[in-house]
């Protein structure tokens, strides 16, 4: 079972989410479509195996855990997507098929208005994971940058579009380039483990299992902090950019956010600091950077943040842990 935050975290964003298993993979999307459906949203499964009856991540399989199945399908709240031939148009790069799809959207989601539905559709789509799968890494993330700017449109237009994108964390994990590229092209990278409510049951305690956010452009540094956090029983999320950091930011809840002095955006790592204390005074935040310690203090004073704030790179994963119990407490 996953926590509340998975959902909320998700909410409007286009997610890449990172997934150890197909029984997981099925779980999570069972998890969002009942959370969209109680939420009264339009839930579309645009699956490569949908109508695959002998694969474990078919409709068939998935519509068991699905609450008020029937009737959500009756009502229209519901739909399945055979996207295997959208996962082969991809692997042939050519996208036309995904624009039709793009424009089909935004006529559902049209008419919802016109019913007087909410005005909201959550869109699981894994054509994108099926050729990570495939380790066809370049037209998979050809396709993702495709649904990114599709979801730049639709967010410039006000338009309430969820699409989240599994993508299988055992051959991520042995191509960490294609891993960082393919999450670049995301609003946020949500690693699905950590959401486990399981987790937060773990020896060390309710309150040392921390909702954080990190923000750092350096891939391999998040790959050890996502990792390494993740393994403590944390609840951990990663973006890239600092635009979008504020708006995760304002539509959940986090316990500390560790926030690097070179990221993208047009904001300064302390303008958003700064804008996150406004918004939460109360928030704990950990800045890290490789600027020296006379930039250090400007820094901190600029952002409003104290010394025990701020770690200077380079530091050993002991200090992170250290400094991260230091704050929480």
């Amino acid at each position: 079972m996953y926590n509340r935050g998975l959902f909320e975290i998700c909410d409007g964003n286009h997610i890449m989410l990172v997934y150890e298993g197909n029984e997981a993979r099925l779980d999570a999307a069972a998890h969002f479509i009942n959370e969209g459906l109680v939420n009264n949203q339009l839930c579309i499964y645009a699956s490569v195996h949908a109508f695959d009856n002998e694969n474990n991540l078919s409709m068939s399989n998935l519509k068991t855990k699905i609450r008020d199945y029937d009737t959500n399908l009756k009502e229209g709240n519901l739909l399945f997507i055979d996207f295997k031939p959208y996962y082969e148009s991809a692997a042939d790069a050519k996208l036309g098929p995904f624009k039709f799809l793009k424009q089909k959207i935004e006529t559902m989601l049209r008419n919802r208005v016109s019913d007087s539905k909410q005005a909201k559709i959550l869109v699981f789509a894994d054509a994108a994971c099926t050729l990570t799968e495939g380790k066809e890494f370049e037209e998979s993330t050809a396709l993702e940058t495709w649904w990114q700017h599709a979801h730049d449109d639709w967010t410039s237009n006000n338009l309430k579009i969820t699409v989240i994108c599994p993508h299988p964390a055992h051959i991520l994990r042995k191509e960490l380039a294609v891993k960082w590229q393919i999450a670049d092209v995301h609003d946020i990278m949500v690693f699905l483990n950590s959401h486990l409510l399981s987790n937060t049951q773990s020896d060390i305690g309710n309150r040392n299992n921390l909702r954080i956010l990190v923000v750092d452009a350096e891939p391999d540094i998040m790959t050890l902090y996502s990792d390494f956090l993740c393994t403590m029983g944390h609840d951990v999320s990663v973006m890239t950019d600092g635009n979008k950091c504020l708006s995760l930011f304002k539509k959940r809840d986090f316990d500390l956010v560790i926030l690097d002095t070179h990221i993208k955006g047009d904001h300064t790592s302390s303008d958003i600091a700064k804008e996150i204390l406004r918004v939460e005074p109360h928030q704990r935040i950990l800045m890290t950077s490789t600027y020296s310690p006379n930039q250090m203090t400007i820094l901190i004073a600029k952002a409003g943040l104290d010394k025990h704030h701020l770690l200077q790179k380079p530091f050993h994963l002991s200090e992170l842990l250290k400094t991260i119990t230091e704050i929480a407490n």
